[in-house]
């Protein structure tokens, strides 16, 4: 039952990770193109506003007037640099005096400088260029970087998958605690009180205990109906394979852990040797109670465990085709192993 939860738990956590993860995916994309287009649109609306002055300074070969605008856009915000090129890729005046004749032959800048109207092209995924065409020979270019934008949406990122992380983690807790509440908590106290026979105190897991009683009860082994048509076999095996009857406790259950045979003088395992009766009605042993419910969930090891001062063996059975048909519980005092 644990294993269950801690497994829905986990499955939990999973689902709700991924399930975040794409949230964040969804808003990260959202809020990046926003970021991107907001400065994209600053940086353009800026150098619009100053181009007109270049423009008019270059056709009238004011050099001074010309410096001082390219200096202007060049100290924008996220600007990289500003200069005019020629269709021969010649850099005429660039921000950077030592730039000038420089010529950029990229195949970029040839398409740039064939473009007849204002543009603004990607050169990669965060630099822009702005194009304004200032003559037939000339273009005015303004390369500018988003990086700013990128870096402040990848910190908003990055807090948002600790915040999704922390959720989810928040969700695993949640449901692995409430599970047990609802589900493991009520199993083991209901374990509990079958395991101690407990059927006259009122609690809220009476009518499971009862439920789980009377299920026993109707079974096919039952007291009214007698032995079952399985346990001539279980009987034979037993008999033909266990040699050893001389133990203080010699105890047969069937495959359903339910009494067929006892020898337990002293009572050590069994305070009720009802024939037919299930393992829980038997004992208020919860430790006996929980290994033969491990027997009968997995029969295939033996299981040595110590009851007072006796050394106790629970064997699982299995007929000549390998099917579980029953439980030896065998036992000696411990003064009588030396």
């Amino acid at each position: 039952m644990k294993r269950n939860i801690i497994i829905l738990s986990i499955l939990f956590f999973l689902i709700s990770a991924t399930v975040l993860y794409f949230f964040v995916d969804i808003i990260y994309k959202e809020r990046l193109g926003y970021q991107v287009n907001s400065i994209k649109q600053n940086i353009v609306s800026s150098i619009e506003l100053t181009a007109p002055e270049i423009k008019t300074a270059f056709s009238k070969s004011d050099d001074i007037s010309l410096l001082y605008s390219i200096e202007k856009i060049s100290k924008i915000n996220n600007v990289i640099e500003t200069f005019i090129i020629d269709k021969n890729l010649n850099i005429v005046i660039h921000n950077d005096s030592l730039k000038w004749n420089k010529k950029y032959d990229d195949d970029f800048y040839k398409k740039v400088v064939s473009l007849p109207d204002v543009s603004v092209q990607n050169i990669d995924l965060q630099t822009l260029v702005y194009s304004l065409p200032l003559n037939e020979t000339s273009v005015l270019c303004v390369k500018f970087s988003l990086k700013s934008a990128y870096k402040s949406i990848e910190s908003l990122k990055i807090k948002l998958f600790i915040y999704c992380f922390i959720i989810s983690l928040l969700f695993l807790f949640i449901i692995f605690y409430l599970s047990k509440l609802l589900f493991l908590y009520p199993f083991n106290k209901t374990k509990k009180y079958l395991s101690m026979n407990n059927i006259s105190d009122k609690t809220i897991y009476s009518d499971i205990v009862n439920m789980a009683l009377s299920c026993n009860k109707d079974q096919d082994f039952s007291i009214d109906k007698g032995i079952d048509n399985s346990l001539p076999n279980l009987l034979d095996t037993v008999f033909k394979s266990y040699v050893n009857l001389s133990d203080e406790i010699f105890i047969i259950l069937d495959n359903k852990a339910k009494l067929v045979y006892c020898v337990d003088e002293n009572n050590i395992i069994l305070e009720n040797k009802k024939i037919g009766l299930h393992i829980v009605e038997l004992t208020k042993d919860s430790n006996l109670i929980k290994n033969i419910s491990n027997i009968l969930e997995n029969p295939k090891d033996v299981i040595n465990t110590d009851i007072g001062t006796y050394k106790i063996n629970i064997t699982p059975l299995k007929d000549d085709s390998d099917n579980f048909i029953g439980i030896i519980i065998t036992g000696n005092s411990i003064k009588d192993t030396f």
